[in-house]
């Protein structure tokens, strides 16, 4: 799944960031024709050997899932309700779900503030689901949906898809809702920008949103995305998206990074540097170097490669106003000599530490040596997280799955 330009095309199973909080899926290697542009993209051998994996553990998961309970589970959070409905397979029973959700959000003791649902279908596209239940309950504070799949609205052959009543997909506008967190993890094809966009303009109180798999017909869909936050959601602080093909979007992520209200900014396997790297990377140093506000940065799985992360270094120096104290640069071909490179940089203009540095399933085994010296000297200046990712076991994994 990726975002950009979106063609039809076979869908490849879903896979897991490869040690990553976050559970979205990276792209796989079947999944060519959906990314934007019509050449599949090259990917080296570690790199496709770490999604290789991560998407076998995610067969093994999915083969287990029908078989595995429905999951619904109420958790008392200090005066705060907390529902999640994991996989249960509701289809249109979720209308009645909402209706009944609605009458208890009426009620004077009604604590419900967070809600996370999840499902291989959905009735209703997954924008407009949120949307209803946004009208639905407009105290949530926190909202993470997933749908895995496309809506089954054309289907009408399957059991249990009935019509949505039209007072859960009103064409209203959605009133002014309370929500701090929003969490979206998009099935294959290409989303709305005005639905998406109606959701963040009644959500002046977000302060987090997290965007997984989401596609958008045009690089002008996701800047009006963009700008739609900058113009509604003067309270957000941090910023993720996962598995989005932003290779034409570079304008796009700019105006993000010279946004001086975000703090924090996750770009996980986008495809940032496919297109135009030369000139990219130093235009996007740019607009780092004069943010004083934005704290963090997460760019893994995006083939930065040593010449990126040196230039990357050039945040950290003299001339820079970055206070930037946390940076992941995880699965990003990162090879020891241009660690070691990126060390001796930060020695040299001195900033001191600046927080912390993850640097998970880069190529740091191809030379122990240099890599313990480059990690010695990073530790004099920031909080190392490593690990002893072993890169030709997992290039020989990928090749026994083929």
């Amino acid at each position: 799944m990726s975002a950009g330009f979106w063609q039809p095309g076979p869908g490849g199973p879903p896979c897991r960031l490869c040690g990553e909080a976050s559970r979205g899926r990276a792209p796989s290697r079947d999944e060519g024709s959906l990314l934007l542009g019509s050449r599949r993209p090259r990917r080296d051998a570690a790199e496709r050997c770490a999604a290789a994996l991560m998407a076998s553990r995610r067969k093994s998961e999915a083969k287990q899932m029908p078989r595995a309970a429905p999951a619904t589970r109420v958790t008392r959070r200090s005066t705060q309700e907390s529902l999640t409905l994991s996989y249960n397979g509701l289809g249109s029973n979720i209308f009645r779900l909402l209706d009944s959700l609605r009458a208890l959000s009426g009620q004077a003791g009604c604590r419900l503030r967070a809600l996370h649902l999840s499902d291989l279908f959905s009735p209703l596209p997954i924008l407009e689901l949120t949307r209803a239940i946004v009208r639905a309950l407009p105290l949530l504070r926190v909202l993470s949906i997933r749908v895995d799949h496309p809506s089954q609205r054309d289907n009408p052959g399957v059991p249990g898809n009935a019509g949505p009543p039209s007072h859960i997909i009103g064409d209203e506008e959605i009133p002014e809702n309370c929500l701090e967190q929003l969490e979206m993890g998009f099935p294959r094809g290409a989303q709305p920008a005005p639905l998406l966009c109606s959701v963040l303009k009644a959500s002046g109180s977000l302060q987090q949103l997290s965007l997984d798999s989401a596609t958008f017909a045009s690089p002008q869909d996701f800047g009006l995305v963009l700008q739609t936050l900058k113009e509604y959601n003067l309270a957000l602080k941090r910023l993720s998206f996962h598995d989005m093909n932003l290779a034409d979007c570079q304008s796009e992520v700019l105006f993000l990074l010279q946004n001086l209200t975000l703090q924090e900014i996750t770009f996980s396997f986008c495809r940032l540097f496919e297109k135009r790297p030369a000139q990219f990377l130093p235009e996007m140093v740019a607009a780092m170097k004069g943010n004083s506000t934005l704290k963090g940065l997460r760019l893994p799985g995006n083939r930065l490669g040593n010449a990126g992360l040196l230039a990357l270094a050039d945040v950290f120096s003299e001339d820079s106003s970055s206070s930037l104290c946390q940076l992941d640069i995880s699965s990003n071909c990162i090879k020891p000599d241009g660690l070691l490179e990126f060390a001796k940089r930060l020695e040299r203009w001195g900033r001191g530490a600046f927080g912390h540095l993850r640097l998970f399933q880069n190529w740091l085994d191809q030379d122990a040596v240099t890599a313990r010296e480059a990690i010695r000297r990073l530790r004099a200046t920031c909080h190392v997280v490593s690990d002893s990712w072993d890169s030709s076991q997992a290039f020989a994994d990928y090749v026994s799955t083929m």
